[in-house]
């Protein structure tokens, strides 16, 4: 259940791969290609590794889309790999209906610095990089229902690159690590509180939202894209009073979420002060780890 497959390669290197591609989040050609980059990438620092090279993965019909358009997407996609000093060294493209992108992406790292989300320790402090509610944004976006301004505001955090925020996570002891992407909060957090045999407790009040999140809510509903809620449900627990809506935007799926990392609790209010000088300006601890619950439910939600 982690985010990249890692092969030992010697005593003090491993390989790490990872591959991923969605269909277009946005509009604008060179943004979705910019957003698919960065959410490829993130596998790879999710696991602690350095990304090296990428493949990018392409599918799209050729009648209905120009190939103008394709060279913006593919340009954008190349100018997050350049910032991330990750060299493209090919790809793959195919015809069909509908269209797709994303990259193969392959990293190392030593072996004993792999960050699993396996190994989280009692008491860690469970800490997110960035703001919930891209699934909400994207249903109205699909619908021409968003702002400029807050157009401006989810791009931007799709599209930032989870690499500053794992250099930072990198100086402190963290235990495990994932991304909260297709399956969200919850859905990743639970293969850490299964592996770990313990249970992960989000406080829903201090989970950072993507701004006019609740008046968005009032007119697009959550997409449910990945079900995330039939996966989570039944290892779950919710406190008595968390509104109905936040607990939709802990089971929704995200486009280039966060990182999610379980942190020793002396070292989390120093980290989020450097990651949030360091640019991830909303990062946030969320919740804890705790003894697995009696119920043996290993999530609990609560205000």
């Amino acid at each position: 259940m982690d985010d990249a497959g890692v092969y030992r390669i010697t005593d003090d290197i491993a390989l790490v791969q990872t591959v991923d591609f969605f269909f277009p989040v946005v509009n604008d050609p060179g943004m979705n290609g910019m957003i698919a980059a960065a959410n490829s990438l993130s596998d790879i620092w999710a696991m602690g590794a350095t990304a090296h090279t990428a493949m990018n993965v392409l599918a799209y019909p050729p009648g209905l889309i120009n190939a103008e358009a394709i060279g913006e997407m593919l340009a954008g996609g190349s100018r997050k790999l350049v910032e991330a000093k990750v060299s493209l060294v090919g790809g793959h493209t195919m015809e069909q209906e509908d269209l797709l992108y994303g990259m193969s992406v392959t990293g190392t790292v030593h072996p004993d610095r792999i960050k699993t989300n396996c190994s989280a320790n009692l008491h860690d402090l469970v800490i997110i990089t960035k703001p919930l509610g891209t699934g909400v944004y994207a249903n109205g976006m699909m619908k021409d229902g968003v702002s400029d301004s807050q157009y401006r505001e989810v791009t931007a955090s799709m599209s930032r690159l989870n690499m500053y925020a794992a250099d930072v996570l990198s100086r402190f002891r963290v235990s495990a690590m994932t991304d909260v992407t297709g399956f969200g909060l919850l859905g990743h957090a639970l293969p850490v509180a299964r592996s770990s045999n313990l249970t992960v407790q989000i406080c829903q009040s201090s989970v950072p939202l993507l701004s006019d999140i609740y008046q968005l809510l009032e007119r697009f509903t959550t997409l449910g894209v990945c079900k995330v809620s039939e996966y989570v449900d039944s290892f779950l627990t919710v406190q008595s009073g968390v509104p109905s809506d936040n607990l939709k935007l802990l089971t929704e799926s995200e486009t280039s979420g966060g990182l999610l990392a379980f942190i020793h609790p002396d070292d989390a209010e120093k980290a989020v002060t450097m990651l949030k000088n360091n640019g991830d300006e909303t990062s946030a601890i969320i919740g804890s780890v705790e003894e697995l619950e009696k119920d043996g439910n290993f999530l609990k939600v609560v205000n």
